[in-house]
């Protein structure tokens, strides 16, 4: 399991672990009934303090993505990837929010982002 977290992104941190395991769990790197590394390890595979990797997995749990078994570890829910694809949508939303608050930071005009956008998505489509 990777993860790099990127501390000037305005996302914060515990947000980022959580998409990123999301996204594990979306692409099957972790399956259902896998084990999650124990806080302390998540912490030091993220870079991230203790609480911070315990701030992650308390969300990931309070969206039914992981389920936590005292004495035997947290471990991903049988129905995970049904649930972080359910909650894709708030994923991508929240990309965009970061998207939109990055443009405003460069100063872009805000109009021209629909348009960029599309041209964007179509320089992707053409290259496959």
């Amino acid at each position: 399991m990777q993860i790099s977290l990127r501390p000037s992104d305005p996302l914060p941190l515990y947000r980022q672990l959580v998409e990123q395991l999301r996204r594990q769990i979306l692409l099957g790197i972790l399956a259902p009934g896998s084990r999650i590394p124990p806080v302390r390890d998540l912490a030091v595979m993220a870079r991230v303090n203790r609480n911070t990797a315990a701030r992650a997995v308390q969300a990931l749990e309070a969206a039914g993505l992981v389920c936590a078994r005292v004495g035997r570890g947290t471990f991903v829910a049988d129905d995970a990837p049904v649930r972080a694809r359910a909650s894709l949508g708030e994923a991508l939303d929240a990309l965009l929010d970061r998207t939109i608050d990055e443009a405003r930071l460069l100063g872009a005009d805000l109009e021209e982002l629909p348009a960029r956008l599309a041209a964007r998505l179509a320089d992707k489509e053409d290259a496959r």
